[in-house]
């Protein structure tokens, strides 16, 4: 069961992406659908990519096997179920089912939790891992530090999703307090535990420094928590030291991972890769938010779509191109279809974020808008096919499969 739950959500969350990359141009006209757009693919996309993937990975990592498949199927329900609700809700604005989608995520956010305290409850029942190199197996600690870190901002990040859709505080910038939890700390803190993991291991090449992975986390730990402090006080002093702090660990994620990503090749290197060059464009532009706040209004979608679509669906796919045979058995279905995905992406993101600033400064056209983002959802919907036919001819493998070092072909 779990193989087919993996495969079908794995093919179910860029689908959510390629439809909220399709409601951002619709947007263009109908604004509702902006917001709508942005929590579809957070929820409905980002987070159901990560669960998909834990559900392969973690018991590895443990050595001991989930206690109750009916349970990873919960949550998974749960939690696409409440995407979906959440996004219609908002885009139709109908505040009832908003509000009930807000609180089915929650539930199956604290399944995940549920699932994961389970398993580690349970005696370890498979043999201790073998390293190539000794440091992977201190590195795989500090790994599971940002992992738990990550689920811990999940939920806070899905609270405060439900309290906005009941209530919103007169004071700070909870919209933006929502969206840095779950996309900063959930999604981000997650997919540096998740590279700490597998690079090494993909690559056979180890890591320059464990002090230096160390720190990555000491600085997020820190960090986050003040940013998300400023956001929801709107204290600029403090996002003055926050912001600092997570460019710094920022800039050393990229110092740890770039010598092991650019030892990859094929798909994985170039989608990991153009998805660093969106996250520092992304970063980018919130520096500059923070030095002139004027700019803020005026750009953030511009922001989102490089942070949304361009880091994490082009991370995403990068990753997908190495988790998904390993998890389906089997080489690509289509292996001429990737580097086409991955250029439609490419081309999408960039011309979206062009068209959006055009659109804000020079008054440009809104069809160019609605054009570059359907670009997006068809670069994601190639993403969900390969998906789909790689897991439709694939034959069930052993989850240590994932554990080992495969050759780049």
């Amino acid at each position: 069961m779990n193989r087919k739950l993996v495969g079908t959500t794995m093919c179910l969350a860029p689908l959510a992406l390629a439809i909220a990359a399709f409601a951002v141009g619709y947007s263009a006209m109908h604004p509702a659908w902006w917001t709508a757009a942005v929590h579809l693919a957070v929820l409905g996309g980002i987070t159901m990519m990560i669960y998909a993937v834990n559900i392969r990975i973690v018991p590895v990592f443990a050595r001991r096997d989930w206690k109750s498949p009916h349970l990873l199927l919960a949550q998974i329900v749960t939690g696409l179920g409440g995407a979906w609700m959440v996004f219609l809700g908002t885009g139709m604005r109908w505040e009832w089912l908003e509000r009930a989608g807000q609180l089915v995520a929650l539930a199956g956010g604290v399944l995940f939790m549920l699932n994961v305290a389970q398993l580690f409850h349970q005696k370890v029942q498979m043999p201790p891992q073998t390293y190539r190199y000794e440091l992977q197996a201190a590195v795989d600690k500090a790994a599971t530090g940002f992992t738990r870190l990550s689920a811990t901002l999940l939920l806070v990040g899905l609270g405060i999703g439900v309290m906005l859709s009941w209530w919103r505080p007169g004071f700070g910038r909870w919209d933006l307090v929502w969206a840095h939890t779950m996309l900063v700390g959930w999604f981000m803190t997650m997919a540096a535990g998740v590279c700490y993991h597998m690079l090494s291991r993909w690559t056979g090449v180890p890591w320059r420094s464990l002090a230096m992975i160390r720190l990555h986390y000491r600085i997020v730990a820190v960090g986050l928590p003040f940013m998300l402090l400023a956001l929801a006080a709107d204290w600029r002093w403090l996002f003055f030291v926050a912001g600092p702090l997570q460019a710094a660990a920022i800039v050393i994620f990229l110092i740890n991972i770039l010598p092991l990503v650019v030892r990859l090749v094929g798909p994985a290197r170039v989608g990991i890769l153009m998805a660093v060059v969106f996250l520092v464009i992304g970063v980018s532009l919130g520096v500059m938010f923070a030095i002139d706040t004027s700019t803020g209004p005026r750009l953030r979608q511009v922001h989102v779509m490089a942070n949304l679509f361009g880091w994490a669906g082009l991370l995403i796919s990068g990753f997908g191109y190495r988790f998904v045979p390993n998890f389906a058995g089997q080489g690509l279905r289509w292996p001429w279809l990737a580097p086409l995905q991955l250029t439609v992406m490419v081309l999408g993101v960039a011309a979206g974020m062009y068209a959006m600033w055009d659109r804000m400064y020079n008054g440009g056209s809104t069809d160019a808008v609605v054009l570059a983002s359907s670009i997006v959802g068809i670069g994601l919907l190639l993403f969900a096919i390969q998906v789909a036919g790689t897991f439709a001819g694939g034959r069930a493998e052993r989850v240590q499969l994932v554990m080992d070092v495969v050759p780049n072909h």
